[in-house]
């Protein structure tokens, strides 16, 4: 099933019963709430009644729209497509005999204030954008109680399209940038795919700066809004959700506005960061990642499946899905959709730059600002902390994540399992955290072949009390051990209980002659170079 929000289920609701009103056959009040949940149904009645009382008072808006219908100056032709908010027509402009694309506001639902206002925002939002990447708005009114938008009419398809049909060619062979070249009309010069779809996105990248250099972010850029013209251009359409750089975005259901599987973070609201230009930078970089890879970082059956897995894991690097895509666009990827608005590309402009250059074979400034991959990891390592969320690396090796990072925000029953691993409970070839396992194991109960911690079993043992082959700490017991309370065959300290024992009351010439031995071990330790002293110290006398 696909993954929806509350609202998007809200709107087809509202939008099935506007249709049955506007036929005058039974409108289904009951079984359409029924499908609703329980705490909106209250809501979605009152909306009900809105359409009710807007299909009896609008002049003409209880009777269907159709072919040969005139509205003002168009003349409509065949529907398009139909969302929760209007249906989009395609339409003849009578004076200028040129085919528009009529987007008109549901029935009923000009009644209320707010949906002419987002209505009419977005023509006005999309009119500010005189862009040939953008579809331009000829002309927006009201004719005999519909709410309408006469905007530029692409007959062709969209990006989401073509994506599919690219999926469909990846089950006998990788796509290529001819692939996309002939499913598109653009022109790329026959260069492999990232380079041919970095060359067709960069336009759109160029298109969203404009639009944020006026103050609007268009908040749902996805391949489904990106028409394709018959020249092969690319142009973004559906500014139905812009709004002003920093507003919160928010539908009537309190639900983020926007579509789950491309919504960045802070639009979804998991991070406390406003909502601005670089929202449509990471969506834009989920665009570029879905067709490189052939599917979308983030999946699910639900919308709430889809969150939960954008909140608590980095998406998985294109690369590691797709080998032969460049270290390159890699970094531009992993760059426009970092999960910290602060470490995306600033403006949708610096992303088209990076795009461009990828297209033409150069290295994008995203590679060189990524530096060694031990300064990739420091920033991972910090994110975790400061956005509390769980990071899993997307490379693995032998089942394992090479690394596993759960804050300790997300409770004790998480468990971190990788090659280096921290949270709570981990478990990995380095263990670090409260509880963990590991060939090296650092934590508060630490167990492994090197354990180090309050509690800590190992073969090699260091920590407040430590059980090991060899074992040091202020209570230690092993074979060999050394401490405050050393307890084992062989011991050294304070007070010390073994068959050869070196402390303030035994000198066993074994136990000094067997740390004589170990005294490269010892030197290494915590004040080891005092041990060492005090074994030359007996063996001397």
């Amino acid at each position: 099933m696909e993954a929806q929000s509350v609202d998007d289920l809200l709107d087809r609701l509202v939008a099935e019963y506007s249709d049955r009103v506007a036929r005058g056959g039974p409108a289904g009040e009951a079984e359409i709430l029924a499908r609703a949940p329980e705490a909106h149904r209250e809501a979605l009645q009152r909306c009900f009644r809105m359409i009710q009382a807007g299909v009896a008072t609008a002049p003409r808006a209880g009777a269907p729209l159709g072919p040969g219908v005139r509205l003002d100056r168009f003349e409509i032709v065949r529907e398009l497509g139909r969302g929760g908010m209007a249906i989009v027509y395609l339409a003849n402009q009578l004076e200028l005999r040129r085919p528009v694309a009529l987007k008109v506001l549901r029935p009923g639902l000009a009644l209320e204030r707010r949906n002419v206002d987002r209505f009419r925002r977005e023509a006005l939002a999309i009119a500010r954008l005189q862009h040939p990447h953008i579809v331009q708005v000829h002309a927006v009114g009201e004719a005999d109680g519909w709410h309408f938008l006469a905007m530029e009419y692409v007959e062709g398809r969209t990006l989401a399209d073509v994506y599919a049909e690219l999926a469909e060619l990846a089950k006998l062979a990788r796509p290529t940038g001819e692939d996309l070249e002939r499913l598109t009309g653009f022109r790329a010069g026959g260069a492999k795919l990232e380079r041919a779809l970095c060359a067709f996105l960069a336009p759109v990248a160029r298109a969203l700066g404009v639009a944020h250099e006026l103050g609007l972010v268009h908040r749902d850029v996805k391949p489904s809004n990106i028409l394709i013209h018959a020249d092969g251009r690319a142009v973004i359409a559906d500014f139905g959700l812009a709004k002003g750089d920093g507003d919160p975005g928010l539908s009537l259901s309190g639900e983020p506005l926007g579509t789950p599987y491309y919504m960045s973070p802070e639009q979804a609201t998991l991070i406390a960061e406003p909502v601005d230009r670089r929202t449509d930078v990471y969506s834009l970089g989920v665009t570029l990642f879905e067709g490189l890879t052939g599917r979308r970082p983030y999946e699910g059956d639900t919308v709430l499946q889809v969150l939960e897995r954008l909140r608590s894991s980095e998406p998985p690097s294109a690369r590691s899905l797709v080998p032969t895509l460049s270290t390159g666009v890699d970094a531009v990827v992993r760059r426009a959709m970092a999960k910290s608005p602060s470490e995306r590309y600033p403006t949708a402009l610096e992303l088209a730059v990076d795009l461009q250059a990828i297209s033409e074979g150069h290295p994008p400034q995203a590679l060189a600002r990524e530096g060694s991959a031990w300064k990739r990891v420091g920033r991972v390592y910090v994110g975790v902390f400061q956005l509390r969320r769980e990071y899993r690396s997307a490379r693995t090796f032998l089942g394992w994540p090479l690394v596993h990072l759960v804050p300790s925000v997300a409770g004790k029953n998480k468990v971190a399992k990788g090659w280096f691993a921290y949270g709570p409970q981990a478990i990995g070839f380095v263990a670090l955290g409260g509880v963990v396992r590991g060939v090296f194991a650092f934590g508060a109960l630490a167990a492994g072949l090197f354990a180090f911690g309050g509690l800590s079993l190992g073969v090699f043992a260091l920590g407040g009390l430590a059980v090991g082959l060899l074992s040091f700490g202020g209570v230690s017991a092993g074979q060999t051990a050394i401490g405050g309370l050393a307890v084992g065959h062989y011991a050294i300290g304070g007070r010390a209980h073994a068959i050869h024992a070196i402390d303030a009351e035994r000198h066993d010439p074994e136990a000094i002659e067997w740390f004589t031995r170990l005294e490269p071990v010892l030197d290494a330790l915590p004040a080891g170079e005092v041990l060492v002293r005090r074994v030359e110290e007996l063996r001397g006398r």
